[in-house]
């Protein structure tokens, strides 16, 4: 029975298991080499492909970091085709140069010191490292690759669910251009609207953007729809944006917003005194493009609408804190309601918060621009003044429009009609645009219109019957309610080289930032109003030396005396002109306010001085009795 087993078992080993492991052998490699030409040569394939579109990428983000373009391309490009602005446009190509030149510097210094660190690795641990290196390269190339090209389902399948031909679905369920360009054909057909079709489907940081070319009617039937697609593609309130293309009347660009567009926005940027000047655009914001939205009240009046919790005081002192921070302008804050652009201090020239020294302080900008082209000739400033450290520009900011007197406002419209050549130029805020609150000529003047949450019947006054069917929608902006901020600070921008109906945000300026640079632009010392554009601007009848009465009460800081020497020597700290003063000239200067100098005890000495009480109650009285 053994012997039979052993036999048998023989036979098998020899006869049997030979064929069988060959043919096991040969299945199991057949089967591999299948699995491997089906499955893993599309796989490596697919590797492979994703690392080199995340390369490219990660290439071309790079490239764009060293070149600055962003940052300085069109800053220099808009300098080039300015007439004037030669100079500055050589600056700012110096400037280009030098960040190209430090931001190669530096990448050339991190890849250098990678490659070391690498190099000596190797040396130590052997040729694995580099391995090792190269391959996290690839996997982070395919990861990136991977997030830009994402992976392309069923034409027919959409997050899991069959598409029915012809009919609409969410703009969330769109993975591909291609889908979200099939995405907002369809939500626009359903709307009873032809199509000839979808261009330049893309994705952003905060949904989609897509061009439709309409095969009849006009754009304004689409901009009508918006709030019927934002419920077909299942946006938020908002989500839907329409602007036509001004060169091509049949094309309209779509903007399809799934999330906040201005999430995490930074604050605006902190300017030092003196860094800036009127002449340029200054960032103030920015746009849903991903621009930077660049403002210059250089000459140019601006009007600024929104309704409570809309955004627009803070509006008001973004664009004032630049102005402040200007070496070249001074800031004058009326506000007959509120406390204005309190929180810039001493950053402000002058400030008026009661009727009468709103009027007097609209006739003395009306009176400087009145005055200033007068003196073009003699100064040499060819068509309009030339701003400068000694001869600047003023920006007048004037909130809560509606409430000034009938006086202030026609000052206010007279000033928007001739202050452009002069450089004296107007901020006007306003709750609403009625007929009877914005007159239609501050609203036509205004070149500078920014427009947050409001009514609809603002939007027509300010920017014209038609421009609701061309895409300006600030009417469908939602203004802050109690703790949340909804749509605060977002506008609708129409001034030179933005006018296009397109989203943006302004940056806020902290106010305990703001607190701090007002002193600090004060200790610096701001611009002066020149003695040319002064005496024009003050009355003929008019004895008093409102700047120097203005410096003197500064002076006293917060001391409530001072000796006439003390006076005198800190006057001689704030300008030139007081160097020469004596007690004979500065008492003369006060003497019109019915201010003379007295005995003042300081200490244990008496001597001839000032008391900031009594030369302020006569300040006062004399503006409010102008």
């Amino acid at each position: 029975m053994s012997g039979d087993w052993f036999r048998d078992a023989r036979g098998w080993l020899v006869h049997v298991a030979p064929g069988l492991l060959v043919r096991t052998v040969w299945r199991g490699a057949f089967r591999a080499g299948r699995w491997f030409v089906v499955r893993g040569v599309p796989g490596v394939a697919r590797f492979v492909g994703l690392a080199v579109v995340g390369g490219w990428w990660l290439a071309r983000c790079l490239g764009r970091y060293l070149l600055a373009y962003r940052e300085y391309g069109p800053l220099v490009r808009e300098l080039e085709v300015e007439a004037g602005r030669a100079h500055r446009a050589k600056t700012a190509r110096e400037a280009w140069r030098r960040a190209a030149y430090r931001r190669l510097c530096l990448v050339g210094g991190v890849l250098v010191g990678l490659v070391g660190g690498l190099a000596v690795l190797g040396d130590r641990y052997g040729a694995w490292v580099s391995w090792a290196a190269w391959s996290t390269l690839a996997v982070v190339c395919a990861a990136v690759g991977r997030a830009r090209r994402p992976a392309r389902p069923r034409a027919d399948v959409v997050a899991g669910s069959v598409l029915v031909p012809n009919e609409p679905f969410p703009i969330a369920d769109a993975h591909t251009r291609g889908q979200a360009a099939d995405c907002v054909a369809r939500a626009v057909a359903a709307e009873g609207i032809e199509l000839r079709g979808v261009e330049g489907a893309r994705r952003t940081p905060w949904g989609w953007e897509a061009a439709v070319v309409l095969k009849r009617g006009t754009p304004a039937g689409l901009v009508a729809k918006v709030a019927e697609l934002e419920t077909t593609l299942d946006l938020p309130s908002g989500g839907v944006l329409a602007a036509p293309d001004r060169g091509r009347r049949a094309r309209v660009v779509l903007r399809l917003a799934e999330r906040d567009p201005f999430a995490g926005l930074a604050v605006a940027p902190d300017r030092a005194a003196g860094s800036l000047s009127i002449k340029d655009a200054h960032v103030v914001g920015a746009r849903m493009s991903g621009d930077d939205l660049r403002l210059s009240l250089y000459g140019v009046h601006a009007v600024v609408i929104g309704g409570p919790g809309a955004g627009k005081s803070q509006t008001m002192r973004t664009l004032a804190d630049a102005v402040s921070a200007c070496a070249d302008a001074v800031v004058w804050d009326l506000d007959p309601a509120g406390n204005g652009l309190e929180v810039l201090g001493g950053g402000v020239e002058r400030v008026e918060r009661e009727q009468a020294g709103i009027e007097a302080a609209l006739a003395d900008a009306v009176a400087m621009a009145q005055t200033r082209p007068k003196l073009l000739t003699r100064l040499g400033m060819g068509d309009a003044w030339d701003a400068s450290p000694e001869r600047p520009a003023v920006v007048v900011f004037c909130d809560e429009y509606p409430r000034l007197s009938d006086q202030a406002k026609a000052l206010a419209v007279d000033l928007i009609r001739i202050g452009r050549k002069s450089r004296v130029t107007l901020v006007l805020a306003a709750s609403e645009a009625t007929s009877d609150a914005l007159g239609a000529a501050v609203a036509e003047i205004a070149a500078l219109k920014i427009m947050h949450a409001c009514r609809h019947a603002d939007v027509r006054l300010v920017l014209g019957a038609n421009m609701i069917g061309e895409g300006w929608r600030p009417d469908r902006l939602n203004p802050a309610t109690g703790e949340a901020p909804e749509d605060a600070g977002v506008c609708f921008v129409h001034a030179a080289g933005s006018r296009d109906p397109i989203l943006n945000k302004i940056r806020p300026v902290p106010a305990g930032r703001a607190r701090l640079n007002g002193p600090r632009r004060a200790a610096q010392g701001l611009p002066r109003i020149d003695a040319d554009s002064l005496a024009g601007a003050r009355p003929v009848e008019d004895s008093v030396d409102r700047v120097a009465v203005v410096d003197v009460l500064a002076v006293f800081g917060s001391d409530d005396r001072l000796w006439t020497d003390t006076v005198l020597s800190r006057l001689a700290t704030v300008d030139g002109r007081y160097a020469a003063w004596t007690a004979e000239d500065l008492a003369a200067v006060l003497v019109p306010l019915g201010v003379r100098p007295g005995q003042v005890k300081i200490g244990n000495r008496n001597r001839n001085g000032y008391r900031r009480a009594v030369l302020g109650d006569a300040w006062d009285l004399y503006r409010g009795g102008r």
